[in-house]
Order: structure tokens, then C-alpha cells, then sequence
């Protein structure tokens, strides 16, 4: 509901090439991380469809742990 998903891109990464697209913040426009829309290797094809969310970007805020 408050995450946006960008266009998708190639990107090597440390397990090879994924096609992945940015996710953010719909409020502030923070990149929290990205979507794995495609994996080329055979071995990472679990990996479609799913999530990363940098903990990085996250914020805490009234008082949650």
C-alpha cells in the first residue's frame, strides 16, 4: 500500500545477473530496496517474485523495536 515499485533493470549482484526494480517509499520517496523480477541463473529462480528490504533505509519511530 505505501511501497512504489520502479521499472525493472539488469544488475549483477553477488549471486549474478537478476533483473531487479527499485522499491520505495510512497511518502518520502526513500529507496528501501528492490524486487527480484528475473533471475537468468537456474540455481536463483526462487528468488523471483520476492522482496529485499535494505534494513539501512528503515527507520525507528515511536518507540517500536
Amino acid at each position: 500500500v505505501n511501497v512504489g515499485c520502479g521499472p525493472a533493470e539488469e544488475r549483477v549482484l553477488l549471486t549474478g545477473l537478476h533483473a531487479v526494480a527499485d522499491i520505495y517509499c510512497e511518502n518520502c520517496k526513500t529507496t528501501l530496496g528492490w524486487k527480484y523480477e528475473h533471475a537468468f541463473e537456474s540455481s536463483q529462480k526462487y528468488k523471483e517474485g520476492k522482496y529485499i528490504i535494505e534494513l539501512a533505509h528503515m527507520i525507528k519511530d515511536n518507540g517500536w523495536d
